[in-house]
Parts: C-alpha cells; sequence; structure tokens
C-alpha cells in the first residue's frame, strides 16, 4: 500500500484495539460503491475513476446524498481527513452542517504532486500556486492539523496554514525476527556481497531515475562491481521506464524484485547493508525509519523530512546533494561497519495512539462546548 494508505489502515486498527468505533471512507477501483466489515471495521467504497495524473490510484466519484447517509448511520464524533481530493468537497459542508468537528493529516504538499505532472518545473508555477491556494483554503477551515513532520508544518504555515497543528508522525513497526528465505523471488542472498535497497512506490516523486544514472556510473567507474546489487522493492507507474534505465547498466547489477508484504521485507531490510531513498519531497520516509530500526545505513537525498532523520539518528544516515551524482557516489562508495540499533521510542505505537486519542477527545469536548454556547 501506499504511505497514506497504510497510515489509514493502521490507525482504524489501532483505535478499534482501544475500544473505539472506527469507520473507513475510501475510494473504490470500479464504477460502484459497497461496503465492507472486516475484523470490526466497516470500510465504505464509493464509487471510483481511474486518476489520469496516478493511474495506480483511483479518484471517488462521490454524491452528497450517499455521503450524508453514511454520516446519519454512523453519526462520528470526529471525522479525520487523510486526503484532499474530491471527498471532501462534500464532507466539509456536510460535517459542518451536522456539527461534526474534523482534523486533518497532510501527509504530502503539491510540489510532491506536480512530479507526476510530465512538464518542465517552470511550467507547472501556476498549477502549484493553485493547489497551494485550495489546500490552505481547506486546512483553515478544520478544527486541527497533523503533519507527519516538522518539514510538512513549516511549509503549510509558510504558505498561510493558520489552524492549529501538531506533528504526529507514523509509528514504526518492529521486525520480524529469524526471516527466512522468501519464496517466489529471484534473489538468493550471498554473504560475499554489498546489498543496497529501496523499498516504495516506482513513482515519480522518488526520483529513481537519478538513482539509476547515478548507480551505473559508479558501477563504471569503482572496483567490485560485480559485488554489488541495487534491490528494488516495489511496484509504480514508472517500472516500465526504470527497467529501460536499468538495462543500461553493463554489471546487471540492478534488481526488480516486485511487491511484498509487509511482514515480508524484514527479510530484505536484515541482508542490505545500505538503504536508498532518493526523493526530494519526502514527508517523513517510513520505510527509512524501518531501515534505520534494523541498524542499517541510510543514504538520503538532502531534501523534505528527511534531513530529520538525519539529525535523529546521524550515525545511520549519509546526506548527498540530490543535483550531485558525484556526490551520491561518494555516499554510495562508503564503507560503514555493523551499527548498532538505535532508540526509536519516539516512533512507537502505544505513544503515537495515545497522542491521537488525547487529540480526539480534547477537539470533541471543545466542539460540543462550542455548539452548546451557540445554542443557547
Amino acid at each position: 500500500m501506499s504511505g497514506v494508505a497504510t497510515v489509514v489502515s493502521s490507525y482504524a486498527h489501532a483505535l478499534h484495539a482501544h475500544h473505539h468505533s472506527v469507520s473507513v471512507i475510501t475510494t473504490n477501483n470500479t464504477y460502484t460503491s459497497c461496503v465492507t466489515k472486516t475484523n470490526g471495521i466497516t470500510t465504505y467504497r464509493i464509487k471510483g475513476i481511474k486518476n489520469i495524473i496516478r493511474p495506480d490510484c483511483s479518484t471517488s466519484i462521490p454524491s452528497r446524498k450517499e455521503l450524508r447517509a453514511i454520516l446519519e448511520k454512523e453519526q462520528p464524533d470526529i471525522i479525520h481527513v487523510h486526503s484532499f481530493a474530491t471527498l471532501i468537497i462534500f464532507i466539509r459542508p456536510l460535517a459542518k452542517h451536522m456539527h461534526i468537528p474534523i482534523v486533518a493529516t497532510c501527509h504530502g504538499i503539491p510540489p510532491w504532486l506536480t512530479t507526476y505532472i510530465p512538464l518542465p518545473k517552470i511550467m507547472l508555477f501556476p498549477l502549484e500556486y493553485v493547489l497551494w491556494e485550495f489546500l490552505r483554503r481547506y486546512l483553515n477551515t478544520t478544527h486541527h492539523v497533523l503533519t507527519p513532520s516538522l518539514y510538512v508544518k513549516q511549509e503549510l504555515i509558510r504558505h498561510g496554514v493558520t489552524t492549529p497543528c501538531s506533528i504526529l508522525p507514523m509509528w514504526i513497526k518492529s521486525a520480524k525476527q529469524n526471516v527466512k528465505k522468501i519464496q517466489g523471488t529471484n534473489f538468493v542472498y550471498s554473504p560475499s556481497k554489498t546489498y543496497y535497497c529501496f523499498i516504495g512506490r516506482l513513482n515519480p516523486d522518488k526520483n529513481l531515475a537519478f538513482l539509476f544514472r547515478s548507480w551505473i556510473l559508479f558501477q563504471k567507474k569503482h572496483p567490485n562491481a560485480k559485488k554489488r546489487r541495487l534491490l528494488i522493492i516495489g511496484s509504480g507507474t514508472q517500472e516500465a521506464y526504470l527497467k529501460q534505465l536499468a538495462s543500461l547498466d553493463q554489471t546487471h547489477s540492478i534488481m526488480f524484485l516486485g511487491k511484498y508484504e509487509e511482514q515480508e521485507l524484514s527479510y530484505f531490510y536484515k541482508h542490505c547493508q545500505f538503504f536508498c531513498m532518493p526523493a526530494l519531497y519526502e514527508t517523513q520516509s517510513i520505510v527509512t525509519l524501518c531501515a534505520i530500526a534494523q541498524g542499517k545505513t541510510a543514504i538520503l537525498a538532502h531534501s523534505g523530512a528527511l534531513l530529520e532523520i538525519k539529525k535523529r539518528y546521524p550515525k545511520h544516515v549519509l546526506l548527498y546533494n540530490p543535483t550531485s551524482q558525484q556526490d551520491l557516489i561518494r555516499c554510495l562508495k562508503t564503507t560503514v561497519k555493523k551499527l548498532p540499533k538505535p532508540n526509536m521510542i519516539f516512533y512507537s505505537q502505544q505513544k503515537i495512539v495515545n497522542q491521537l486519542c488525547s487529540l480526539y477527545h480534547s477537539i470533541i469536548n471543545a466542539s460540543q462546548r462550542s455548539f452548546f454556547e451557540f445554542e443557547e
């Protein structure tokens, strides 16, 4: 799943485990709506069509009547919005009419979204401005804004968001121990090789083309190329293009391993020495933090929330200038001894869920007081 879907799913299950009633409204991949209930969580899937900008996703086509019926049935105390697309256009006025407070988590910012549009950056400035204006106006009608990092919070404030804003990162799950070889993969671990790993969507915002070009140059100019492998785990809209680019690597060291379940990723975290994240607009990077939690060295672009990871875990991070291939190659050839696993208490599930519940309760109570005062 994408990072946002992972957060929503994790929140839903964690809150349900804390004896809260949880319902999810999301988009269906087909032109029909449906309702499912799994492990006590009701999911309303609104009919959708393929997203033009992100073909691997869907855009919902909601109706006011349909959403109103859901809200009247569920009678939520609070609504937590995680994405800013067609659903919120209808949810916001309904929530206001029904006196339901809204919390919004901003998982991404407009410059990230424009990376999916194949036009020069200078031509996208007007669109970026419009997206910022829409985001600013919407967030300023909510009761509270959550961000996964200080980077996103500062960007929102800089662009005029005045709603109270708090940082609440996603928690990091501990890796499964004694993970055996994954079946159905052409990857066979060899102790004599050095493994570099990327895990995530193979989409434009991850800036993988820059990583590949730098890697190919690295393999050409530095010895022991046969003993290095770059593992690519995931899928996305750029997969075919990236495989074509990888074919230019004469050492055949770039390996596309496809998608894996979350519990299977422990195998790759365990056996790689380096984790690479070249993204320019990363807002937290859960996979990077998972790699660091296993004591791995992370090679990160000097951008976005990746700088905060460097500040928190300086011994585990090598930063490079995202416009310089030579600087990335410098990091790729750096030999790092095995590092100890760092303290990840900041990203513990219990700590984050407690903060989330506390925020919900305070907003619900404040909203009820305001409503009663208004009625008087």
